[in-house]
């Protein structure tokens, strides 16, 4: 699953971003201002970060500047009205992956998501097998052999991040950042009573372990 932080002061924007951007399967974050973005990321972990250059307290170019040197590599898309030429060289310069100027088309806008998210590593595909099991992340599907089967999103997300880290267990705290946004009121009893929920559906084939003492792990035979 990816998660993201949006951190814009322009509040109608960052929810419209975030509900569309929510409908097409990420976990988003949201924040207004460059101080409450650190404390966010100070507790929890982003696959990419949307900055906006202008802000109260701190501008996006000095919150990514401080960001970089402090070694956060999280990868950034600054989001700004800003479409000079230098403005952009000086975003890029300070450590931006991407630069997208405002108005943008949403579809772009997830297009460039994407392409930044591929940079660090080969493109995952799509389909991933493991133990009998084959999720789908274009459509969040689930199938053991030719047979679907359904589960909720964040049944999915869980599934989908222990596949993609097989072997290696998990906490439930950590569960809980890497599938719900911050802001949701989850723990890691919601974590359990997902989990319960998935690996009955999963049946007998189900290779999701209880480690004692710490979470879950997904075993690949």
């Amino acid at each position: 699953m990816t998660k993201i932080l949006i951190v814009d002061d322009d509040v109608s924007l960052c929810a419209s971003i975030t509900q569309t951007l929510a409908d097409y399967g990420y976990v988003v974050d949201q924040t207004h201002s460059a101080v409450d973005a650190k404390a966010l990321l100070d507790g929890f972990t982003y696959d990419i970060i949307l900055l906006d250059w202008m802000m109260p307290e701190m501008t996006g170019i000095e919150f990514l500047s401080n960001l970089r040197l402090a070694g956060n590599p999280t990868p950034v898309i600054m989001l700004t009205g800003m479409n000079s030429t230098e403005h952009k060289e000086g975003g890029l310069d300070s450590g931006a992956d991407d630069y997208l100027t405002k108005p943008f088309q949403i579809r772009e806008l997830v297009a460039r998501i994407r392409a930044v998210l591929r940079r660090p590593q080969a493109m995952k595909d799509a389909s991933i097998t493991l133990s009998g099991i084959t999720i789908d992340t274009r459509c969040s599907a689930v199938r053991i052999g030719q047979e679907e089967i359904k589960v909720t999103r964040q049944e999915f997300l869980l599934l989908e991040y222990l596949m993609l880290n097989p072997n290696q267990a998990f906490s439930h705290e950590f569960l809980v950042e890497r599938a719900w946004s911050s802001l949701s009121e989850s723990s890691p009893d919601t974590v359990r009573v997902h989990m319960s929920r998935l690996r009955k559906k999963l049946g007998k084939v189900c290779p999701i372990e209880t480690v004692h003492g710490i979470g879950y792990k997904f075993v690949t035979q």
